[in-house]
């Protein structure tokens, strides 16, 4: 039985969408390390950092879709639905 979309988040539809939610994750994590907010710093580097350095690159520097998780695949999908 697959999974039907009931108006949450959609998932992105080509690798070039993922690619670009993905870069809002690093863009996001950046901006969060770069903040003043200790509590927020502490929180990225718990929870999004240890999953954003399992990510890779292939020899072509595109994205190695088979080392994205599925806690950063979820939150780069949450943050462009939530633009």
């Amino acid at each position: 039985m697959r999974n039907k979309n009931l108006g949450g988040m959609p998932p992105p539809k080509t690798r070039k969408e993922m690619e670009h939610n993905l870069a809002l994750v690093f863009e996001d994590t950046l901006k969060k390390l770069e903040s003043n907010d200790k509590s927020l710093k502490g929180s990225v580097l718990i929870f999004t950092a240890p999953h954003l350095k399992k990510v890779k690159s292939t020899p072509n520097f595109r994205l190695n879709l088979l080392t994205i998780d599925e806690s950063i695949r979820l939150q780069a999908n949450m943050l462009e639905w939530m633009k």
